[in-house]
Order: C-alpha cells, then sequence, then structure tokens
C-alpha cells in the first residue's frame, strides 16, 4: 500500500511539472522530495498508527482427531471427501462381531444371576435362605448391569459418526485397514464448520488504537476488486511468544504472521456465502479508528487500489 501511495504523489507532481511547466533543476527536485518525505512521512505514519493494515491475515477453522473409542477391522467407509455432513452422519463402520458376541455373553449371565436372585428371594421369605445369598446375587446382577452399559457402549461405538457439522477433507482410510483406539494414531480429520475465526496479526505500534468494534475492511487476492465491511470482535490478550508453560502449549500464530504480531479476530458484516473461500486463505486487512478521521479516506483508496491490482497480480 506503501508503493500505491508513493506512486500516486509521484504522479500528481509529474502531472503538476507538466501543467505549470516547471522546470527541473535541483531545486524543484529538491522540494519534491522534501515534500514527499514530509507529506508521505506524516501519513504513513498516521495511517499505521490509527489505520493499520495487516497482510499477515488468514482464516482460522478447527479439525477434531476422528479416534474410535474400541479397536477392530474397518468394514465400511460410507463418507466421502468434502461431503457436507451433519451431526450423526456415519463416517466409518467397525468389524462387530466380538462386540456383538460381549454383549450377548452379558446378557446371558445377567438373565441367569437375575433368575438367581428371584429364587434365592423366594427362599428366603418362605424357608429362611440365607441372606447372604441374597445379597451376593444382587452385587452379581448390578456388576453385570454395569458390564452391559460397557458392552453395549463398546457395539454403539463401532459406528463412527460425525461430531458437530462439517466435513472430511481427506478420505485415505479403506475397508480392511485396522483402526485403533490411540489418540496419536487418529483414523481421520474432521473439520468442523459450525464456527471458524478469521484473524489479522498487526503489529505492536498501534496496540493503543485497535479495540473491539472498531471498522474493519477485507479484500483476498482471489476476489480482486471487492473490499468486505468488517469489525473487530475480540483482541487476544495474551501471545504465545511469552507464554511459561508447565505442560502443553498455547496456539501459535507466528507460524503464519512475523513473532510478536497482536492477533486480532474479525467478524464479516455482510454474507459471504455467495463467495468460495477456502478456509486457511489469506487476506488483507485494515482496521480503522476513531481518530485521525481525515486519514481514513487515504486508506480506503489505497484498499481498494490493492483490491484492483490483483486483476493484473498473477504468480
Amino acid at each position: 500500500m506503501e508503493v500505491l501511495l508513493l506512486g500516486t504523489y509521484a504522479t500528481i507532481c509529474w502531472i503538476i511539472f507538466k501543467i505549470f511547466k516547471i522546470p527541473v533543476n535541483q531545486w524543484s527536485l529538491t522540494t519534491v522530495v522534501l515534500g514527499g518525505v514530509a507529506i508521505m512521512g506524516t501519513l504513513l505514519g498516521g495511517m499505521a498508527y490509527f489505520h493499520p493494515a495487516s497482510q499477515s491475515a488468514r482464516s482460522y477453522f478447527v479439525t477434531t482427531p476422528i479416534v474410535p473409542n474400541v479397536k477392530g477391522k474397518i468394514t465400511s467407509v460410507p463418507v466421502k471427501a468434502n461431503e457436507t455432513l451433519k451431526q450423526g452422519d456415519v463416517l466409518f463402520t467397525i468389524d462387530k462381531t466380538v462386540y456383538q458376541g460381549k454383549v450377548d455373553q452379558v446378557l446371558a449371565g445377567l438373565e441367569f444371576a437375575r433368575k438367581r436372585l428371584s429364587q434365592t428371594r423366594e427362599l428366603a421369605e418362605v424357608a429362611g435362605g440365607s441372606k447372604f445369598d441374597v445379597e451376593k446375587y444382587e452385587k452379581e446382577v448390578a456388576d453385570l448391569e454395569a458390564q452391559l452399559v460397557t458392552a453395549r457402549f463398546n457395539l454403539e461405538s463401532c459406528t463412527v459418526r460425525a461430531p458437530g457439522s462439517g466435513f472430511v477433507t481427506h478420505v485415505r482410510v479403506r475397508p480392511g485397514q485396522m483402526a485403533v483406539s490411540l489418540p496419536l494414531a487418529p483414523v481421520m480429520s474432521f473439520v468442523s464448520t459450525d464456527e471458524s475465526y478469521f484473524i489479522a496479526g498487526f503489529s505492536q505500534q498501534p496496540m493503543q488504537t485497535l479495540k473491539v468494534g472498531n471498522e474493519a475492511e477485507v479484500l483476498f487476492e482471489g476476489i480482486p476488486g471487492r473490499v468486505f465491511k468488517a469489525k473487530v470482535t475480540h483482541i487476544y490478550e495474551a501471545l504465545a511468544e511469552g507464554e511459561l508453560r508447565p505442560g502443553a502449549a498455547m496456539v501459535s500464530f507466528h507460524r503464519d504472521m512475523p513473532a510478536g504480531r497482536i492477533p486480532v479476530r474479525i467478524e464479516f458484516e455482510q454474507d459471504m456465502t455467495d463467495f468460495f473461500i477456502p478456509m486457511g486463505s489469506d487476506a488483507v486487512v485494515a482496521v480503522y479508528s476513531h481518530r485521525w478521521h481525515h486519514v481514513q479516506i487515504i486508506r480506503r483508496v489505497l484498499l481498494r487500489m490493492e483490491s484492483w491490482r490483483n486483476f493484473l497480480h498473477f504468480h
């Protein structure tokens, strides 16, 4: 954006020299350079502080590693890559022979224990049977009922379902492969579409002017000529670079943006469903504070020039 502003200034100076036929000499050139330094320095400094822009912006999304509760051979994989799913849709199934057998075994034992408990109670009431036997079978029935809950849970876990709304972007599992209940060996990754985050990283200089509720504008390289309205909804108050960790690490954004940048969450104020914006797409964001209003127009113009320049920007 600074290059565009300098180019605009140079163009204006060239037009003035041509129209008014100003001679090009060391004095006129010095005036242009010094004037440019003063004007550009003031404008760029004011914009950078009161209306900062960031080219380190990206949409973030949450993935859930799909790890089955039980292990076994995979029998079917009805899910397809990038297919829209809702909570409860089947991702894949595991051979349930062993787990169905366990349920049947516990049911048989539970039926027998309940029968013996009933007989023991009748005997205790009629012929003064042992209360110890009654308590023993009551405990056995309770134990088997608990085992049945676990066995049925394992049986139901043979059908692995979507944890929410989203999709699986890579389906590499096939029937016949072995699924294990290990957190370090997920079968697939589920991309959640229930909520996504659009975060821009700003330098620390304008941190006093970044406020929740500030107006923002966003442009995407893949949507040239369009600038989208947004607002600041959250400013993260802790940076991973300063974390003192006892165990698990915080999320660090410096993989995608320079270290020390302040992550600022942006929320769009208009419907974006008509545009295809892949999760993880880059963007340019400008945030406008409530001070130096007269400089806002320059930032807005530069942002739109950057957007139109994307028509000619090819890699």
